[in-house]
């Protein structure tokens, strides 16, 4: 059995490894090498405890090292860090503690019977272990207060192989992967040190070598999986052609006109480009906030500002339909305001908006504002004197692609299974049908891209983007404005936990910040362009757009997790009645 000290310092020397296999100034984009065995000193210090009190300090202490560790520049939001980095480190640490409290059900039951635990077979005690710590990033990772950082998929992203597997189990099924290793790891040692009795050697081991093929199967069979879905060709079935403008400049201080300037500098310099080149552009992406004035009632406003040539002037003289960050006022009566994504069409009229859905806590959504109490603390003694308010539906935006422009509607596009053609009494035709045989007057789909445009770090939630997926999204059009972290790891962990949304709907990811990481993901995960960090930086990417997949995990969402918390609860509730029946014998 372990000290308490040694207990300890594997939990913090758990959290540190995971945190340096999370993308870090160290580790560019991660490394899914020390990911393998971040979790192995957790494991052993967890299953070492006697006390429901201990485990819960021990996963708290971890849990609490990795977001210290790996989301430090969370100081950096606008001074905010009691916030931002306080009450999420207080918050993090409360859930690893009560997470560690249920993971020590398990070890607790079966010290108490005759089954003691060094008995009971390995494969059980690593799986329970693989559920916990899916329990732990899934409930992190959702809801109101989530934030889906720190987990061990992000830490995963250069192998991509092993990734491929989350169009089927989400992010969830590749920490499992990763943590099952860990786990396997962690019980060699602690078999390997428990005993010198030869014949429990034996047992030990061959309860290992069940343990190592169970491992050997999974990472073969995502190893296999991920393989011919990294390799195997895909063929867009159209491209279109997106300016990406990345200003390098924080709305929130280098103030709107600046932003605004510097993104039309940008915007012209690009379909000068594409002019020179014989194309134009189909859309034009400007990052989050870039737009101080709400809509709808700034419609007007922006027709005269800036005053040498207003932005509504101006995406009139590209003739190019926009999409950029600003605000929509959904509630005037109660001042409710949603972080948006304005669409502009190509003769720079206002054509509608999306609205974040899922908002930063405490950065952008206060708990209880609309309280008096609440909203005079927030704003004599912290600062924060605004609340946004959420989206309130998924919004999929539609363009035309300006080179498939004559392109004809395939005759058999979105027609019926069945057709009746009849003539009339004298043997003639009926012209109407007969023309739905020469001409589809349908939209083309070939000349029309449909995408939606997650806001700022809902990209990193599957949720979020499994809505808009299904809503009728063939590409993903993210928004950011990250630039207020100051870090390139802040930015590149951004990205990562992104990235996966291409895979996990085999769909492009258009990432558009200012400041980084800025680039477009194919649906195998690999980066197809990419914009240098904290840089202005401009550029018109051919988009390739792939026919729609109800992938399992669009289709089931996160079954993986949801398995994993099931079985989790099933065995409390096990445990809850079988400790009632004893206390009634």
């Amino acid at each position: 059995m372990e000290s308490a000290i040694l207990q300890v310092f594997y939990a913090i020397f758990s959290g540190a490894l995971l945190a340096l296999s999370i993308p870090n100034d160290f580790y560019t984009f991660g490394s899914p090498l020390i990911a393998l065995f971040s979790i192995c000193p957790l494991y052993i210090a967890a299953y070492g405890c006697k006390t429901y009190k201990r485990s819960g300090f021990l996963f708290s202490l971890q849990i609490l090292t990795v977001h210290l560790i790996s989301s430090w520049w969370l100081v950096n939001f606008r001074g905010y860090a009691v916030f931002t980095l306080g009450a999420s480190a207080a918050g993090t640490a409360f859930f690893g503690w009560i997470i560690g409290i249920i993971f020590h059900i398990f070890p607790h039951r079966l010290n108490k019977t005759e089954n003691k635990l060094k008995n009971v077979s390995v494969i059980w005690k690593i799986l329970w272990f693989c559920a916990i710590w899916i329990l732990w990033e899934y409930s992190k990772s959702n809801g109101i207060l989530a934030y889906p950082w720190g987990t061990v998929s992000i830490a995963a992203y250069k192998w991509r192989i092993l990734t491929q597997i989350a169009d089927i189990t989400g992010i969830w099924g590749i920490s499992f992967i990763y943590v099952l290793f860990s786990c396997l790891i962690a019980e060699c040692i602690i078999n390997l040190r428990q005993t010198k009795d030869i014949s429990a050697q034996r047992i030990n081991f061959f309860e290992l070598g069940i343990s190592l093929k169970f491992t050997f199967i999974v990472f073969a069979g995502a190893a296999l999986y991920g393989a011919y879905n990294y390799f195997i060709p895909r063929v867009a079935e159209k491209e279109f052609n997106a300016v990406i403008i990345q200003q390098n400049c924080d709305p929130w201080e280098a103030g709107e006109e600046n932003s605004i300037l510097v993104s039309k500098r940008l915007t012209e310099r690009c379909l000068k480009k594409l002019e020179a080149q014989g194309e134009k552009a189909d859309i034009v992406l400007w990052s989050e906030g870039v737009l101080e004035k709400s809509f709808p009632d700034s419609i007007f406003y922006y027709k005269v500002f800036p005053e040498k040539e207003s932005l509504h002037d101006f995406i009139k003289r590209t003739n190019t339909p926009f999409i950029i960050g600003g605000d929509a006022v959904v509630d005037k009566k109660h001042s409710k305001v949603c972080n948006s994504a304005v669409f502009f069409d190509a003769e720079g009229e206002f054509a509608g908006f999306y609205g974040k859905k899922q908002l930063v806590p405490f950065a952008e959504k206060i708990p209880l504002y609309d309280n008096p109490l609440m909203k005079k603390l927030m704003d004599e003694y912290v600062g924060l004197s605004f609340s946004y308010e959420s989206g309130f539906q998924n919004v999929v935006f539609s363009v035309p692609i300006k080179a498939n422009k004559y392109e004809k509607t395939p005759l058999n596009y979105n027609r019926s299974r069945n057709a009746y053609i009849s003539l009339d009494k004298n043997g003639l035709r009926d012209a109407e049908t007969a023309e739905k045989y020469i001409i589809n007057k349908q939209k083309n789909p070939v000349s029309y891209v449909n995408f939606t445009t997650p806001i700022c770090f809902e990209d990193a939630f599957p949720s979020v983007c499994r809505d808009l997926y299904n809503a009728g999204s063939q590409v993903f059009m993210n928004i950011t404005n990250d630039s207020w972290s100051k870090t390139d790891s802040s930015e590149i962990q951004h990205f990562v936990a992104a990235s996966y949304r291409a895979i996990e709907f085999r769909t492009t990811l258009v990432r558009c910040t200012n400041s980084g990481y800025s680039a477009v993901v194919g649906p195998d995960g690999a980066v197809i362009y990419k914009m240098p960090l904290f840089e202005e930086y401009a550029d018109t990417v051919k988009i390739p757009v792939y026919t729609r997949e109800k992938t399992v995990y669009s289709v089931f969402g996160d079954w993986f997790a949801y398995i994993m918390i099931i079985c989790i609860f099933v065995y409390i509730i096990f445990v809850l009645r079988e400790d009632k029946d004893d206390c009634s014998i």
